[in-house]
């Protein structure tokens, strides 16, 4: 199994492109998945892993922040925005 997997599922219905199907098709045939879930849940877990660390790190920037830059950057993009007729907030 792979990390991060647990051992209880829910049965869920998707439709995917034809190539990305036969490519989990082929993962399973060489033994890379153990089944076209299995490459799907592995496929997930990774973009969810990607998704966390760059959400850790941009945390980590905003918290090393000047805040004086900051509100400066953020009065400038407030007076761009409604420059072009957008909405401050």
């Amino acid at each position: 199994m792979i990390p991060g997997m647990s051992d209880t599922k829910r049965r869920i219905t998707i439709t995917v492109d034809p190539g990305v199907a036969d490519y989990a098709e082929q993962l399973v045939h060489d033994g890379r998945a153990g089944s076209v879930s299995d490459a799907f849940n592995a496929a997930l877990l990774a973009q969810r892993r990607r998704e966390l660390h760059g959400l850790a790190l941009l945390r980590r920037r905003a918290a090393s922040a000047d805040p004086d830059r900051v509100a400066r950057l953020r009065a400038h993009v407030d007076r761009q925005a409604r420059e072009q007729g957008f909405s401050a907030e």
